[in-house]
Parts: structure tokens; sequence; C-alpha cells
């Protein structure tokens, strides 16, 4: 058994007897609990929605109402 610094004498008894067992806890315990940063402002295409009506697609989707022409012409 290791010894914990942490610990009272009679703590450490109460752990070396097995009748009690200290909370594990570590600082990722620690930072979960901690508040969550604001998220950030969507900037750029990230988030965005994107406009496909200017552009061709080079793979036909279900919703497009375009004719399928080849691109090899």
């Amino acid at each position: 058994m290791s010894t914990r610094a942490d610990l009272a004498w009679w703590q450490k008894l109460l752990v070396a007897l097995k009748l009690w067992r200290p909370e594990h806890r570590t600082d990722h315990h620690a930072k979960k609990e901690l508040e969550r940063p604001e998220m950030p402002p969507v900037t750029g295409a990230y988030g965005n929605r994107v406009v496909t009506a200017t552009r061709r697609r080079l793979v036909p989707q279900r919703g497009d109402n375009r004719p399928i022409t080849s691109t090899m012409d």
C-alpha cells in the first residue's frame, strides 16, 4: 500500500484495514466540473449555409432540377 501524505493517520488505518477507500479524484475530475467557456461566433464557411445555386455540382443531388449534362463535352 502506498502512503498518501494527504490522509490523516486514522484514514490511513482505515485504508490499511480495507474498511474505507478515499475518493479517487484527479485534475481531470476538477476540470470537468468547471464552467464551459463561451462558444466563439461563427465566422467564415464553417456553420454557414453553402449556396449551391450559383455553382454547378460535380455530382448531381436528389433535389436538383437541372438536367444531367456531361462535363466531358
